[in-house]
């Protein structure tokens, strides 16, 4: 498998963790980019609401191999951060993301919160 990633690759991959929406992940980015939160904090949360993002998108494609391309937006060309790294594995917790969220006051919608328990 080929994966050609790009810069807005994470807005054009939104699909939501099992059991979230399109709306809950919006609300809860929203969030945060209103409370002023880093790229890589709404990645760190982003990453774990997403069925694709953090390395998911590798694993849906195992035992095939895969190459990724990467045209890099992003300063220092973190391969985690391009994309929120679909191909990447992801060394963040859920704790993290929960972390972030709680660092910004966001209260995430009901399902989120359950997702990320």
């Amino acid at each position: 498998a080929v994966v050609l990633l790009s810069g807005s690759g994470s807005a054009l991959l939104p699909l939501p963790a099992l059991g979230l929406t399109l709306a809950d992940k919006q609300a809860v980015t929203g969030a945060l980019l209103r409370a002023g939160a880093t790229i890589a904090e709404i990645n760190t949360v982003r990453r774990h609401l997403s069925a694709i993002k953090g390395g998911r998108l590798a694993r849906a494609v195992r035992p095939a191999r895969l190459l990724t391309l990467a045209i890099s937006d992003v300063p220092g060309d973190d391969p985690l951060a391009i994309a929120s790294g679909p191909t990447v594995a992801d060394p963040t917790t859920r704790a993290e993301a929960r972390a972030v969220l709680a660092r910004y006051g966001v209260e995430p919608p009901a399902a989120v919160r359950a997702h990320l328990a």
